[in-house]
């Protein structure tokens, strides 16, 4: 287990010991949950039961290198990957955006224990350009890139089950205006790492090929999920963290990297059924491991070294309470989340925005 998860199990022991009679809020103002797009923020008391879905469309346009942006001609001078074929890219990707919906459900067998389930879906959509190769347009060393031809554009999409989790919430500590749990659970990615499109080839033809890594659903991989959270809450005002991670638990051909993301968030209640917040994100994510032999298009996204990345973003967000079906009245949330200080590895579409909608309803 990696230096983080570790830390993560030791922080979690320490706690344990603190742990008091719950009498922390009875969950029924909009502000008693995290903004939306907080996975795993609050458990329940024993019996109850939440359904909940996410809706979350993040989109990337441009390119960049390290923090610095990326214009078409300076991505088609960079080389290709060692042994491939042009020895230059030639295809630039232009805009992409992702869709993903996440359907759960948490079920509080104690106090002390929450479970929740999860399965996701995903789709994915990039639009990319195709320039002639080198070879072509006779390209010597002293030749710029930018003489080259734009051969057209396409667009290549693929979309399925992402993947399904199970995992536990398990309360560390909790009294009048605080609480602390732990979440632990396992993430099984369940597409086939295999999906195809037509492409437009930097020689004029279209072909189907196998698409590069980040436009695949899923990489097979199976993962262990821990979290550590914590909230305080005044009377109209909460205040909330959490550091948390994914990490790779078997060997595949290849896989994408762990990931870790720490956010901090403040929350304002405006009244019983609407609050406010505002959020503070960094996450960080190593780079892919392994290779697929399947994958040689010319294009930055088709080369292992071009994943990881590091970045900030700040979100700003909308919990309502609702009654519009019988029984409790449903919780709705919105927030938009804008990246910033962003530090990638190689080459790597530039993260503009991403929003998440959901709807979550006590039984």
């Amino acid at each position: 287990m990696r230096t983080y998860a570790r830390r993560i199990l030791l922080t979690t022991s320490l706690l344990t010991s603190l742990y008091h009679t719950p009498t922390f809020a009875d969950n029924s103002r909009a502000i008693d949950h995290g903004p939306i797009g907080v996975m795993g923020d609050h458990y329940h008391k024993a019996g109850e039961w939440m359904v909940s879905a996410r809706y979350m469309r993040m989109h990337m346009s441009g390119n960049q290198t390290g923090s610095d942006t990326l214009s078409d001609a300076e991505v088609i001078a960079q080389n290709n990957a060692p042994g491939r074929m042009p020895g230059k890219l030639s295809v630039v990707p232009d805009d992409m955006d992702m869709d993903m919906l996440m359907l759960g459900a948490m079920y509080a067998p104690s106090d002390r224990v929450t479970l929740m389930a999860m399965i996701m879906a995903s789709s994915k959509d990039m639009g990319l350009k195709s320039y002639q190769p080198p070879a072509m347009m006779g390209m010597g060393s002293g030749m710029s890139a930018s003489s080259r031809d734009l051969v057209g554009s396409f667009s290549t999409s693929t979309d399925g089950i992402e993947a399904i989790s199970f995992s536990g919430l398990f309360r560390l500590r909790e009294s009048v205006q605080s609480r602390t749990h732990m979440t632990v659970g396992l993430q099984q990615s369940l597409a086939d790492a295999n999906a195809t499109d037509t492409v437009l080839t930097p020689m004029g033809t279209r072909m189907r090929m196998r698409l590069p890594y980040s436009m695949q659903i899923g990489d097979e991989a199976l993962r262990l999920k821990l979290a550590i959270t914590h909230v305080h809450q005044s009377e109209n005002w909460v205040f909330g963290g959490q550091a948390g991670g994914k990490f790779k638990l078997d060997s595949k051909p290849w896989n994408f990297g762990d990931s870790q993301h720490y956010t901090g968030w403040v929350q304002r209640s405006l009244n019983h059924r609407l609050s406010y917040s505002g959020r503070l994100t960094y996450e960080r994510a190593s780079t892919l491991e392994g290779m697929d032999p399947m994958i040689m298009a010319p294009v930055q996204t088709a080369i292992p070294a071009n994943y990881g990345y590091r970045q900030w973003r700040i979100g700003v967000g909308l919990n309502a309470v609702i009654p519009l079906l019988p029984g409790a009245p449903e919780r709705l949330g919105i927030e938009i989340e804008r990246p910033f200080d962003v530090q990638v590895n190689g080459i790597q579409m530039t993260p503009k925005w991403r929003i998440t909608l959901g709807l979550q309803k006590s039984l």
